[in-house]
């Protein structure tokens, strides 16, 4: 809590940052890149509240305590001294696309048709085989050529990801996750907190 007062101190402005399917590394290097202008602050949302005011008697500054009330869901603090412009068009363009977990929803259909496996377009090694049917799918090995016995439909759009399903299309290189950022409000002293375009309210 200490630091994020520091920080409130330190920089002129503050953001908060709403985002879906966090992936560490990614957010590394969007950390690193920003260094020398800005800094994040994950946390859990009860940890970010107080440390800011969650109410106008309890605030550190005048009207952060608005900016609390917005803190819900997966959600980041980002102090900096880049003009708003700047910070919009990072976010905007902040875009990783990676391998969806176990627990996240299938954003499209997914089979694969009966017979020779396929992997990036070359038949897949004969090794995969026993994972392939640890996984659900029916294969099986024919003159070390793995083959499929009958059409499979990994995941459907809308299902929620099993720990197979989110396997195969590892395996497959589907990727159906994206780390995406939104910017829900903005913080200054002089000027108070203000929302930012269209906030999800989920």
């Amino acid at each position: 809590m200490s630091q994020i007062q520091g920080h409130l101190d330190s920089y002129p402005s503050v953001y908060l940052v709403r985002y879906e399917n966090f992936r560490n590394e990614a957010f590394k290097k969007l950390r690193d890149t920003l260094r020398d202008t800005s800094t994040f602050c994950l946390g859990s949302n009860k940890v970010l509240k107080v440390a800011i005011g969650k109410s106008e008697a309890e605030e550190y500054k005048s009207n952060l305590h608005l900016l609390a009330n917005d803190i819900r869901g997966n959600s980041a603090l980002l102090f900096t001294k880049l003009p708003e412009a700047d910070v919009q068009q990072i976010v905007d363009s902040f875009e990783v696309l990676d391998y969806a977990r176990a627990g996240a929803p299938a954003t499209e259909e997914f089979a694969i048709p009966a017979g020779p496996v396929l992997q990036y377009g070359d038949p897949i090694a004969h090794t995969m085989e026993p994972t392939l049917r640890k996984h659900g799918m029916p294969t099986k090995l024919n003159k070390g050529v793995v083959e499929l016995l009958t059409d499979f439909t990994v995941c459907r759009e809308g299902d929620t990801l099993t720990p197979d399903q989110a396997a195969l299309l590892k395996i497959f290189g589907v990727q159906m996750a994206t780390f995406t950022m939104q910017l829900v409000g903005r913080w200054e002293e002089d000027t108070g907190y203000a929302r930012i375009g269209d906030v999800d309210e989920a």
